[in-house]
């Protein structure tokens, strides 16, 4: 499931950060207000506070400005009368990443993705994740069903575990649609996750929710060496795709993992199988339960079939791609709004091979975006798979330029200071004093070993200590100002902790 996890963040695009803030952390910007959610103002203790004392659950929303799921749950979700009546029955706080001491509430709540939305009871207990790409009315049920049932998502693992007859429909829906993706805490260590969703795939009502168990399951095996989908399997995934009702209830796997879970299909299977599902996923394209991004994910498994051995793609269907995103562009004049559909697009350009058209498109969207940055590092990723190390870099230091918000800014210079260690790497005091610049932003230093920024930082340091010892260079200034920021927390802190495995490649480089 880790793999499933990585990818999957991948695939919902860019999990990440917003600008900075020194107000409270449910200070929430304009966009977000205007979709009327009364988003609690003040402080997070406050808000878990209030919530005891008042006896509402709380609804936490994670996310930022630029990142594009969070764009599109803004623009969705958080837009719909249903949704913004049910959260008037919580207390709801937006958390947003660079917000003061953001990342240490990230590491509490065991989030690192953007966005993440969770679900606590009034006692500050969590009860469920939300996925953040199903269509708003099962945002609704679930939300609905968190608040009346009051159940964790853990105890009803438990409860499958030892006794999936002991499972209401109720139970199955919440569990069908908890955030796996992005969060596996609810299930104990060792759980055998294939066994686990194959037995509520079993026992769930049929239809839409033995569906998503289904899907669960084939996407769990992938974790498997030269895993293999069963007959059977390869019947359910048949059956699945022959209904528009239950291919749009898994239209978050679908549309997605076509490549992945075709490799495990029996080969005398797998194209006829493969026909069926691009046909189903681009005939169910624009169907208006999908937003405008998840419509877009229609033309994915069509594509990956189209390009699979390196093929051009024939004239008129890139002419078709060209002529539909250019109507899904003009159709979304809103420049938040944007950042999620855009960043779709631009994968679907990707996907078909058609480089320039990519390219052309999120240039112009510089100009458009109300955070560029996001697509100059699209355009200094397009710039290295093709070997122009200069532009590439070029993109990802008018990018870290152009960034806000602390975390943002780390996020986005880190990136750029690894793209020098992979093209660049003799270009030695650039990259230590960038490197040692980026450790210089922080008021609060001890955020920097928290959340994500913590889990940039290794990444950072991992890459140094190897450049460092390819290089034959002495460990330097960058080493001493980790060392010295780690010397400055408070022993058995979970900053501190954070420090041991940060230090070891480090030293060892």
């Amino acid at each position: 499931m880790k793999k499933l996890i990585l990818v999957a963040c991948l695939v919902i695009a860019g999990c990440s950060e917003a600008p900075t803030s020194t107000e409270s952390p449910t200070k929430e910007p304009a966009t977000v207000k205007d979709a009327s959610i009364s988003w609690y103002d003040g402080p997070i203790e406050s808000a878990f506070a209030t919530a005891k004392e008042e006896g509402r659950p709380i609804f936490l929303y994670w996310g930022a400005v630029w990142c594009p799921p969070c764009q599109e749950i803004k623009h969705t979700v958080f837009k719909s009368r249903e949704f913004i009546n049910l959260t008037r029955l919580f207390v709801p706080v937006y958390l947003d990443g660079d917000t003061e001491r953001a990342q240490s509430w990230g590491d509490r709540f065991g989030v690192m993705g953007y966005p993440t939305m969770i679900v606590f009871n009034p006692a500050g207990e969590e009860l469920t994740r939300l996925p953040g790409n199903i269509d708003i009315s099962r945002y609704n049920t679930v939300l609905e069903l968190s608040l009346n049932q009051m159940k964790p998502i853990s105890g009803m693992v438990q409860t499958a575990l030892l006794d999936v007859n002991a499972l209401t429909e109720a139970d199955y829906r919440q569990l069908a649609y908890y955030s796996w993706f992005q969060d596996v805490s609810a299930l104990p260590e060792n759980t055998d996750e294939q066994a686990l969703f194959s037995s509520l795939a079993a026992h769930a009502p049929e239809g839409e929710l033995s569906t998503r168990f289904t899907m669960l399951h084939l996407l769990a095996k992938l974790d498997e060496e030269e895993a293999s989908l069963t007959s059977g399997e390869a019947d359910r995934l048949h059956s699945i795709l022959a209904s528009d009702e239950l291919t749009l209830a898994a239209w978050d796997t679908l549309a997605y993992w076509a490549e992945e879970i075709l490799l495990m299909v029996p080969e005398d299977r797998r194209e006829a199988l493969a026909e069926q599902w691009w046909q189903q996923t681009y005939e169910l394209r624009f169907d208006e339960s999908l937003s405008k991004a998840e419509k877009l994910a229609g033309w994915f498994p069509r594509l990956y079939l189209l390009t699979r051995d390196e093929q051009e793609l024939p004239e008129d269907i890139q002419e078709q791609i060209r002529t539909e995103l250019a109507a899904v562009d003009q159709a979304t004049p809103d420049s938040f709004e944007r950042q999620s559909v855009v960043n779709q697009m631009g994968h679907v350009y990707r996907q078909a091979g058609m480089i320039e058209d990519a390219r052309v498109m999120l240039t112009a969207e510089l100009e458009k975006s109300a955070s560029p940055y996001y697509f100059m590092s699209s355009l200094g990723s397009i710039a290295e798979r093709e070997e122009r190390f200069g532009d590439a870099l070029s993109w990802r230091r008018q990018a870290y330029e152009a960034a806000e918000g602390q975390a943002t800014r780390f996020q986005w210079g880190t990136d750029y200071v690894r793209a020098m260690i992979r093209m660049a790497p003799e270009e030695e005091q650039e990259i230590v004093e960038q490197a040692v610049a980026l450790l210089d932003e922080f008021d609060d230093e001890g955020q920097l070993l928290a959340g994500r920024n913590y889990a940039r930082l290794q990444r950072l340091s991992a890459d140094l200590a190897g450049w460092r010892e390819a290089r034959l260079l002495e460990s330097g200034e960058f080493t001493a100002k980790v060392e010295a920021l780690c010397a400055g927390q408070a022993a058995g802190s979970p900053e501190s902790e954070n420090c041991l495995s940060l230090l070891q490649p480090l030293a060892a480089g």
